[in-house]
């Protein structure tokens, strides 16, 4: 389980970002100061640091803290600026990301799983897709921390289009990949299993889109947005 430490001395910075990210199923540890954060950073050895800049008032001090050797040596670090704070972080301070307050929990999410992503950091047996975790080793699925009950082929099927967002597959490809070229029945059985997984993981929001007359596809945010 990756780990992240917050360091700040906001109650609603802690709260939101302690909220977004354990839905995600990623451990969180808090610390008020940078002096606690350091010694929680030895201790704990996070994969990323988000550092409110409210505790960090001086152009130096983050760049003595950026400097310490548990940070310089591949920990992904998010700062939280206000917009007075961003002077702080300008061109060849090395940080992640920036998110400017108040926290958006979803916004969080997605700039953590990006840094994550580009540093080689996340894991690589795990899927997240918005509120929705798929772990390929222990075959298990939860949606706002809660799991999710399929059966193996839902699983699979689930696996498999989330495997390829924004991708559309025929019924006739996904019984291919998921069922097997061996497999003589109709594809009504890719149907079935859509609507069962539907059931069971888009009580908000949608996750498989239907095409008319061409089959499904795994709606992902950061997919769509990469395409606008």
């Amino acid at each position: 389980m990756l780990g992240v430490l917050v360091i700040s001395d906001s109650p609603s910075h802690c709260a939101a970002a302690e909220g977004a990210l354990r839905l995600d199923g990623r451990a969180v540890r808090t610390e008020p100061n940078v002096e606690r954060g350091l010694v929680a950073m030895r201790e704990w050895q996070p994969e990323l640091v988000l550092l409110d800049l409210g505790v960090v008032l001086t152009p130096g001090a983050l760049a003595s803290f950026l400097r310490d050797p548990q940070v310089r040596d591949g920990v992904c670090v998010i700062v939280v600026a206000s917009p007075p704070q961003l002077q702080l972080v300008g061109v060849g301070v090395r940080v992640d990301d920036i998110v400017v307050p108040p926290i958006e929990e979803e916004e969080l999410r997605l700039r953590v799983s990006r840094a994550l992503a580009v540093n080689g950091r996340d894991e690589g047996s795990v899927l997240r897709r918005r509120a929705l975790i798929i772990d390929r080793d222990r075959y298990t699925v939860t949606l706002d921390g809660e799991v999710v009950a399929l059966t193996f082929k839902e699983y699979e099927l689930l696996t498999f289009l989330a495997s390829n967002p924004g991708k559309p597959f025929t019924r006739e490809a996904l019984l291919s990949q998921v069922w097997g070229y061996d497999y003589y029945g109709g594809s009504r059985t890719v149907d079935v299993h859509v609507r069962r997984i539907r059931a069971k993981i888009e009580r908000r929001e949608q996750y498989i889109e239907t095409l008319r007359n061409v089959g499904y596809r795994f709606v992902d945010v950061e997919y769509e947005a990469n395409l606008e």
